[in-house]
């Protein structure tokens, strides 16, 4: 399956008309939302998120604490990876040939951090996109220049 992204060169007006208004606004949710429009989550989630002091993995920490359709939610506060962008996709209309293995994504949002939720425990590094993004790490050691590590001689 191939997946085109439209990125087009972003002059300085544009790169700050993608950005978030506000980067609360960028969840991450454990679920599937089968909705594909405009949602009034500032009326019905982000009013009902508070913070609060959670119990985590032996110690307790703040974090926020929401729910979703009665279900509840534990999230925290995120950054994207230094070095990388935050970009909500949006795909553009299929094409007369109605091809379902190439589809065209274009950029609606960027960000530089979000809300990770879980549904039962405080977001951790045992989490599947926090393992994730240690990748990117991987992959910079792996691929980026050949200068010595940081600490090393």
């Amino acid at each position: 399956m191939a997946v085109n992204i439209e990125l087009i060169q972003l002059s300085i007006a544009t790169s700050e008309a993608l950005k978030a208004k506000d980067s609360r606004h960028v969840q991450y949710m454990p679920c599937q939302v089968n909705h594909d429009g405009e949602a009034a989550v500032d009326k019905y989630f982000t009013t009902y998120v508070h913070q609060e002091t959670v119990k985590g993995e032996g110690d307790e920490r703040k974090g926020l604490v929401g729910s979703l359709r009665g279900y509840p939610l534990v999230g925290a506060k995120t950054q994207v990876p230094e070095g990388y962008t935050g970009m909500v996709l949006r795909e553009t209309r299929p094409g007369l040939s109605m091809d379902e293995d190439n589809r065209t994504m274009k950029a609606v949002c960027q960000f530089d951090s979000f809300t990770f939720w879980n549904w039962d425990r405080h977001p951790s590094r045992s989490d599947r996109y926090q393992q994730a993004m240690d990748w990117t790490t991987i992959a910079d050691v792996i691929h980026g220049d050949d200068s010595p590590l940081k600490g090393t001689s």
